[in-house]
């Protein structure tokens, strides 16, 4: 009988060396949450921090990010998992879940979130309650099981709580765990039969669309959520599960690379039918295209999750290359291989950190006499300094701040020494 560790063993023979194109995507993904959430202080949706007046051509452009942005950081991290999962049991992979994501968590909500909060009330002028007078409403919680895995919520007599941009930590803690089940069985002999078996079909490119049906009905039968990154929280769950296949076989990821350029044809065309689909059903009075259930809105879901999947698929192909992004081991690690090394154990930390700093800055720099365009420079600059600053000089330096924001201890598994950030 093999033991618990044995099961824990991958699909085929992992890739050696380390995996640039995850590293890429990391630096990539790192990048564009200063942009993307800098961007959401000039356009016309809810956010924090507002400038005025707003911009619809920056509504289009936060759209287009969203359909590709948080499912991308879901398919790395369930990349992420399948190599943790190929050295760890399942006990211990529960426990690094805590660490690396609940203790982040739950710290980052107390200490991290309740600024944005108080920022936003700030833009108010008659508004004039200090932080520590804020605070204690912010955490006037009651439980909402109904709503899982958001199962803590504002008092709403009272209560101010948010979850604000750490929803992502969330959702990627609650659905690790529920998958892995589903992930152990992919692990035995049946489930790895029934891998190797979808991955000789996955070279035609009609087998990779037909993965995003999954997601199309997800979308068009539950409705996306706003408050979500306009995808429904269950669609998450896909993303990661597919995440994990990518990394199970070798033959995923050159398939993606192969198809990239017909998935990025497809994606342009989709999104450009998401988007009259979209026309027509906002057209109404009060109606709401993410959530209503007439034939456009409903129709405009699933071309969405389609073209979603699409993006995702041509963003990691192009990251890969046709050859499938085969890593290559090198005798001494190269200028690329440190800084995404770095950028991949700052990952996490950096995205604690992020939409605070950007609030923060934002609320100041927006009242500043000079154009919106310089503006959105100077909060995506100065945010992008700061959070990197706070994260070199205090965060990676200390073991009790590691551990606030799920890192490993120093001493533990070299960032070089692993092929992917196991978050």
């Amino acid at each position: 009988m093999s033991s618990p560790k044995s099961s824990a063993k991958p699909h085929s023979v992992a890739e050696p060396g380390r995996r640039r194109d995850l590293d890429s995507m990391r630096i990539f993904v790192v990048a564009g949450l200063v942009l993307f959430h800098s961007a959401r202080i000039f356009d016309t949706g809810d956010f924090y921090v507002k400038h005025e007046p707003t911009s619809e051509l920056v509504d289009v452009l936060i759209s287009f990010a969203a359909l590709w942005g948080m499912p991308l950081l879901f398919i790395v991290s369930g990349m992420g998992m399948a190599y943790s999962l190929r050295s760890r049991t399942t006990k211990e992979f529960g426990v690094e879940r805590l660490r690396r994501l609940l203790v982040p968590l739950i710290f980052g909500v107390i200490v991290i979130v309740p600024p944005q909060i108080w920022t936003r009330l700030r833009s108010d002028p008659t508004y004039d309650e200090s932080y520590l007078h804020f605070l204690p409403r912010f955490l006037d919680v009651r439980l909402e099981l109904g709503n899982f895995p958001f199962v803590v919520g504002a008092n709403p007599a009272t209560g101010l709580f948010e979850w604000g941009h750490l929803w992502f930590l969330l959702l990627l803690f609650s659905w690790s765990l529920l998958l892995l089940p589903v992930i152990r069985y992919l692990q035995s002999p049946g489930g790895r039969r029934l891998v190797d078996r979808l991955a000789d079909q996955v070279d035609r490119f009609w087998v990779i669309v037909a993965a995003g049906v999954p997601l199309a009905v997800l979308e068009g039968a539950l409705g996306s959520e706003e408050e979500w990154a306009g995808w429904n929280r269950y669609s998450y769950a896909v993303f990661l599960l597919y995440g994990y296949l990518l990394a199970a076989d070798p033959r995923y990821g050159r398939a993606v690379g192969r198809h990239r350029r017909r998935a990025l044809t497809l994606g342009i065309a989709t999104f450009a039918v998401v988007g009259a689909l979209f026309a027509v059903a906002d057209s109404s009075v009060g109606a709401d295209p993410l959530l209503d259930f007439d034939v456009a809105s409903v129709s405009m879901r699933m071309v969405k999750g389609l073209s979603g999947w699409l993006w995702v698929i041509a963003i990691m192909g192009f990251a890969r290359g046709r050859s499938g992004g085969a890593a290559k081991r090198s005798r001494e690690p190269t200028v690329i291989d440190r800084v995404g090394a770095y950028a991949s154990e700052a990952v996490l930390p950096f995205y604690v950190l992020h939409q605070t700093v950007i609030v923060l800055l934002g609320f100041s720099i927006v009242e500043w006499p000079i154009h919106a365009a310089l503006q959105y420079l100077i909060i995506c600059t100065a945010s992008l300094v700061t959070i990197l600053a706070i994260y070199d000089l205090t965060v990676r330096r200390t073991p009790p701040t590691r551990f606030l924001f799920g890192m490993k201890t120093p001493t533990a598994d070299p960032p070089l020494s692993r092929h992917v950030c196991e978050r």
